[in-house]
């Protein structure tokens, strides 16, 4: 069992996650929340909550790492035997156990969207939250492994996460935005 190697783990974090995360929000969030700010001047929020992007982003980390960590540090393999919880994580991973990690991280994604009081720019940035959060927890298994192939996991896994959230955000955000513009009154 190799160890973590925690400077590992904080380059890996730092290049693969951080850095692309504040790209995102400098190029994407930032923007749609300035332009959703102007769009609705003295009509106050639209999402469901009371939370920020800044705040949003950060709740939806600790549940996109925690909803990696949850699923994917132990295993119920084909064969009918339990490995795990524990690092470094299994590498296999039955059928049942991937869609459940997958839809959890969607419903982590959509909760924390709901505390933000921006539809859109609040949901943005709980994609990429929920994103950075999981890719962070795969950033643990990348500093355990000497290949370096890990860290190209940690990569897919931030850009697939960050656009496939960020899309259902999108939907998310125009279909509340589409609905609260049918039944205000003209």
């Amino acid at each position: 069992m190799s160890s973590v190697s925690w400077s590992q783990f904080f380059s890996a974090t730092l290049i693969l996650v951080g850095v692309p995360t504040l790209i995102g929000a400098g190029i994407i969030i930032w923007p749609v929340m300035r332009a959703e700010r102007a769009g609705l001047a003295g009509r106050g929020g639209t999402g469901g909550g009371s939370l920020g992007p800044w705040s949003t982003g950060l709740v939806a980390f600790p549940l996109g790492f925690l909803a990696c960590m949850g699923w994917l540090t132990w295993s119920a393999d084909y064969h009918g035997e339990f490995r795990g919880p524990g690092l470094p994580a299994p590498n296999e991973f039955p059928t049942w156990q991937v869609i459940a990690c997958g839809a959890t991280v969607v419903l982590v994604c959509f909760v924390a969207a709901r505390l933000s009081r921006w539809a859109i720019a609040g949901g943005l940035a709980a994609a990429a939250g929920t994103a950075a959060g999981f890719a962070t927890a795969f950033s643990v298994a990348a500093s355990t492994d000497s290949t370096g192939q890990s860290g190209v996991g940690v990569a897919l896994s931030m850009i697939g996460w960050a656009v496939g959230l960020g899309v259902l955000m999108l939907v998310r955000g125009f279909w509340m935005a589409g609905r609260r513009t049918l039944s205000s009154p003209s």
